[in-house]
């Protein structure tokens, strides 16, 4: 086994778990939790992925709970599938931090906001090395449950008729 690639685990365990792939009832995981944050006033969620432990409990909403015992679940078959042997991990901690003093209200199109957030694995070996994968963003959030593909339609369809509305309002004022 390659010890280097335990840093490129660690990059892909957070960027699967803080990705629009991660969907549970009805929203994405990302967005469940970043409302909890800003409800709670908690701003970081932190998960031992070999022990299944999570806090704090404000955060573990039902598909934020669904999720972290999902990602347990497969965490040593996510190391074979990039040929590290599982046995050759003796921590796995995951944090989740957001910032809600950062939070902004978007202004265009249907509504919503966005908040930054950092995604942090710290994977420590046999040898007991960390190696970590961090990853930083934004993550947007709408204010209220629509579909994403709903919403993204309708955005398009809102975008196109007020580029024509506004393109017909110039061909009557003679411009």
């Amino acid at each position: 086994m390659k010890y280097k690639a335990l840093k490129s685990a660690a990059h892909n365990v957070g960027r699967s778990f803080a990705s629009s792939l991660n969907w549970r009832d009805n929203d994405y995981v990302m967005s469940h939790l970043a409302r909890a944050v800003v409800t709670s006033g908690e701003v970081e969620l932190d998960v031992d992925l070999l022990s299944g432990r999570a806090q704090p409990p404000p955060l573990l909403a039902e598909p934020v709970q669904a999720s972290v015992a999902d990602y347990v679940r497969r965490f040593p078959d996510m190391l074979r599938s990039q040929r590290i042997s599982p046995e050759a991990v003796r921590a796995a901690i995951m944090r989740v931090r957001f910032q809600p003093e950062r939070r902004v209200e978007m202004k265009e199109g249907i509504g919503g906001w966005t908040i930054p957030y950092e995604c942090l694995v710290s994977l420590t070996d046999d040898h007991g090395r960390i190696h970590e994968g961090r990853l930083a963003g934004r993550w947007g959030v709408d204010n209220f449950n629509v579909t994403p593909p709903w919403r993204r339609r309708l955005g398009w369809w809102l975008s196109g008729f007020l580029r024509s509305w506004r393109a017909y309002r110039l061909r009557q004022r003679g411009m």
